[in-house]
């Protein structure tokens, strides 16, 4: 199998998956249920510390702070003459957030009750979660080529997976998402990522 297969076959699946979560959701599911309660238990106790970190993670993670950083990268990108590489990241990025939107308003899931850091809008898919994704991804791909020693690699992918992993866990600590929103705006961002990948090619020469 080529790597474009592979490549198609683990977007499928990421969207496959993404499809269980929500179908599963819109038939009230006990096993969403039972995650969600799993991963808000897991989360505990609430702390004043633990809540004031959280929330400066969830503000960094917010697809505004995403979306404003990632003009500058492609701003940057534009400077460096690289205007269709800047182009292409902002772009699937703006787009993937109007399918989450689509998504949300479709679904109408609301949010958990006491939030501890106000949110406003649906609840699934975790639109942080998304937007943190992509923009997780697009920072690795830019470095990537820049890291020439395996360590570094390694590095830069358990950081990238830590940040995305903490910016799930502020929207469940926070009471903004249920933990299957979170899982379910990761596995959206993923097949994203990856299907649109195999038309990157033929857009940037």
């Amino acid at each position: 199998m080529n790597k474009s297969k592979k490549i198609l076959l683990g977007g499928i699946s990421c969207w496959l998956a993404f499809g269980v979560f929500l179908f599963s959701y819109l038939a009230h599911a006990s096993w969403i249920t039972a995650l969600d309660q799993w991963g808000y238990h897991l989360l505990q106790p609430t702390t004043a510390l633990r809540t004031s970190i959280y929330a400066v993670i969830t503000r960094l993670g917010d697809p505004t702070t995403v979306f404003t950083i990632t003009v500058l990268i492609g701003l940057l990108c534009w400077w460096r003459h690289r205007l269709a590489t800047g182009g292409w990241y902002l772009g699937i990025q703006v787009i993937g957030y109007l399918l989450v939107i689509a998504v949300k308003y479709s679904v109408v899931r609301p949010r958990p009750t006491h939030q501890l850091v106000a949110a406003r809008g649906y609840s699934f898919p975790s639109g942080h979660t998304f937007a943190t994704t992509l923009f997780t991804l697009t920072i690795i791909t830019l470095l990537w080529p820049h890291l020439h020693r395996r360590w570094q690699r390694v590095l830069l992918s358990v950081v990238g997976a830590v940040w995305i992993l903490a910016v799930m866990s502020s929207r469940v600590y926070l009471r903004d998402h249920y933990s299957t929103d979170v899982l379910a705006g990761l596995l959206l961002a993923a097949g994203w990522w990856l299907l649109t990948s195999l038309i990157k090619p033929r857009v940037i020469k």
